[in-house]
């Protein structure tokens, strides 16, 4: 498969993942967790506006969800990146959202055989929920996400 320009498909990945790796190299100190950014009070700011938007509880902070992005079928090593549940190759990622859209916290690529639990697991989030997600008040606060996690 040839694209317009004459390239191939998997010149594309290759290229697609040295500029992510650059951009995260560069970045990612925008794309995890920042307790000093998000304090407790900026975090209980966010639980009060998803309860005024109609959640019956008051310690919901922020919405997790994990994509999917496709890339091409490696020429080596298929079964890492092939994910059997959605029939196609590719990378996984994981992001934690916040009521006002950004996003708080980035985790991935990881391989796209991981189930939504094993990546929760890889990225240490549940150290950061423990140690950060707390009202000053010193209530727990919580995240939502599917039943996957």
């Amino acid at each position: 498969y040839v694209v317009q320009i004459g390239w191939e498909r998997t010149r594309y990945s290759r290229i697609t993942r040295a500029t992510a790796l650059f951009l995260f190299d560069r970045w990612k100190h925008l794309l995890r967790f920042d307790p000093r950014r998000l304090t407790p009070e900026k975090l209980a700011d966010y639980a009060s506006i998803i309860q005024r938007k109609g959640c019956p509880l008051n310690c919901v902070v922020a919405f997790i969800d994990g994509t999917l992005e496709e890339t091409a079928r490696p020429s080596r090593n298929q079964r890492i990146v092939y994910n059997g549940w959605k029939r196609k190759h590719c990378l996984k990622y994981h992001v934690l959202t916040a009521p006002d859209g950004l996003l708080i916290h980035v985790y991935g690529p990881v391989e796209g055989r991981r189930h939504d639990s094993t990546v929760l697991k890889q990225s240490g989030l549940n150290e950061i929920l423990e140690k950060h997600f707390w009202s000053p008040t010193n209530d727990r606060l919580f995240i939502y996400g599917d039943p996957a996690y």
